[in-house]
């Protein structure tokens, strides 16, 4: 049903026609409800085709230490002597929460954690549904959280990335609650306390969950604006209100965040936060990696590393449509101020009233705006340690799926000229990346677009599996191999999984009775990886490869004991 739709009235929302809102109000419901039962499907049916990546072997070890500090009632402090250091500047309270469902042994660890961490991402993308329909209008919703799940990064990430997902699921949240909180005069108390809960939830899984106060003080300051202008002074008991909310948030925000992280319980609870946050923000990490095909290190990205990352791995019509949004909200910005320069020409600083009132009109839409896009300007202002793709910024890729929606929203009036083709061009090109997803898995996150040259011309261009999802992948193909040779039956296999650090712990991922090695002399079989090609200048022989559009990702050498040396 085509959906007819007018100018904005300055707020940012879309006003579609009443006698059509109903019905696609609950088209789209339906519709949402399909894609997230789908995708929910999928993923459950799938979480277990994935193995640990390099960061949840530590973050397997962090959440059960987390959870016997308060176990223990704060006696048990071996999050903090014997996890990887640092590890405990991160909130725990989802690798606890984690810990305590694979204590149930509903299935493997593994398996648990990749469910676990797949629900939260999901239920994090479903929070940008009533968000784009609140800043966008009808439609939109469905159409952002469509381009979330078809983007293979993002999808991919959803079940092993142990800190970034979490987060990703906080933010969301978080900037709905704030949405919800700056579209009304003054909020009720139980919105304003499920906004603290939720940005203390942010602060406490990462440092950068800190920004939440932001879009929340920006919002409510906007909000207070409307009062002035509208009731002038009699509008003061109304600003007081909004102010005593926004400190409320602020307050629930950091007890639920104390509550929830020790370290923020074992110092003064600021002191012991901004160590964490100076620690993360200029990360004493350096290595070198591809960067669209160029040398790049960690601690010296060039500015344009996050926005070059998202234009090779955010898919191509996820990029047009983002582009146009874009274009749309600046275009939006760029007549607001002239028409603030021109009232300021005429008549002076009273001349700003409408302006301003508009303004505060259209803060939810600034709030989106901000989400999307402040994160990323912070963190090229700061000079950001930065590395693996964009995972540090996953949770902005929900919020630019919203500004793709407005995008798309804006191109409807053009579309509706050519439903048939417009409709057959979208699902083509929806079938194109899922076929291409399908023939990824369990790799999915390593997906790149046609600007980047797709995975095969991106490789050895980008830094593409940095998580090391291949080497469980090729554990299964060794598995049947040596099984249909029916080799070392009475005397397991020495394998070396090459992950960095985690050689050790590797042996978690094999599913027979198999001696995880670390000495490559030692090993009969070496698993490399494409951040870590451990057999090379050693005299193992190829034997396997996980292969993805023709290029390796994994693979298996054959050394000493099966060679029959």
């Amino acid at each position: 049903m085509a959906l007819e739709q007018v100018d904005d009235d300055g707020s940012g929302f879309a006003r579609p026609k009443l006698g059509l809102a109903f019905a696609a109000r609950d088209a789209e419901t339906l519709l949402v409800l399909l894609v997230l039962s789908v995708a929910l499907v999928i993923g459950l049916a799938t979480a277990a085709d994935y193995g640990l990546s390099t960061d949840e072997f530590n973050t397997d070890d962090y959440g059960p230490k987390a959870l016997a500090w308060y176990t223990s009632a704060f006696a048990d402090r071996s999050q903090f002597e014997t996890v990887e250091e640092y590890l405990w500047m991160y909130g725990p309270w989802f690798q606890m929460l984690v810990a305590a469902v694979q204590q149930l042994e509903l299935a493997s660890s593994i398996t648990v954690r990749h469910v676990m961490t797949f629900l939260f991402g999901l239920a994090g993308l479903a929070a940008v549904v009533p968000m784009a329909r609140l800043t966008v209008g009808y439609w939109a919703g469905l159409t952002a959280l469509t381009l979330c799940l078809l983007t293979g990064y993002l999808y991919g990430n959803l079940f092993f990335a142990p800190i970034d997902v979490p987060f990703l699921f906080a933010m969301s949240w978080s900037t709905l609650l704030i949405v919800l909180m700056v579209r009304q005069d003054v909020p009720s108390w139980p919105l304003t306390l499920a906004t603290g809960l939720a940005t203390g939830l942010a602060i406490g899984t990462r440092t950068g969950g800190v920004i939440t106060h932001a879009y929340l003080v920006g919002g409510m300051s906007l909000c207070a604006l409307e009062a002035l202008l509208r009731h002038g002074r009699a509008g003061y008991g109304q600003v007081r209100q909004i102010a005593l909310h926004t400190l409320l948030v602020i307050l629930v925000a950091w007890l639920t965040a104390i509550a929830l992280w020790p370290w923020l319980q074992i110092g003064h609870p600021l002191t012991q936060f901004l160590e964490a946050y100076r620690h993360f923000a200029p990360l004493d990490t350096s290595f070198e990696f591809q960067n669209w095909g160029r040398r790049t290190f960690t601690d010296k990205l060039p500015a344009w590393y996050i926005p070059g990352q998202l234009a090779a791995r955010l898919p191509e019509g996820f990029l047009a449509l983002l582009l146009l949004g874009m274009a749309v909200w600046i275009g939006a910005a760029g007549s607001w101020t002239r028409a603030a320069l021109g009232a300021l020409r005429r008549s002076g600083i009273v001349g700003l009233r409408p302006v301003a009132a508009e303004l505060a009109r259209s803060r939810a839409v600034l709030v989106v705006s901000v989400a999307a896009f402040g994160p990323i300007g912070v963190l090229i202002l700061q000079g950001s340690t930065l590395y693996d793709g964009v995972r540090h910024v996953l949770f902005v890729i929900p919020m630019l799926a919203i500004v793709a929606a407005r995008g798309l929203m804006s191109l409807l009036p053009f579309l509706r000229r050519l439903p048939i083709v417009s409709a057959a061009l979208g699902v083509a090109h929806a079938a194109v990346i899922v076929v291409t997803l399908v023939i990824l898995h369990p790799l999915e996150y390593i997906a790149m677009n046609s600007l980047a040259g797709g995975v095969a011309g991106a490789y050895g261009r980008f830094d593409l599996d940095y998580w090391g999802m291949a080497a469980p992948e090729a554990l299964r193909r060794l598995e049947g191999r040596i099984d249909a040779e029916g080799r070392f039956a009475g005397d397991p296999p020495r394998v070396l999984v090459c992950l960095g650090w985690r050689e050790q712990l590797a042996g978690v991922m094999f599913r027979r009775n198999w001696i995880a090695e670390t000495d490559l002399q030692k090993a009969d079989y070496l698993i490399a990886t494409e951040r870590w090609p451990c057999a090379n200048g050693t005299s193992a022989v190829l034997v396997d490869e996980v292969i993805r559009f023709g290029r390796p990702f994994a693979q298996v050498y054959a050394n000493r004991r099966e060679l029959g040396d």
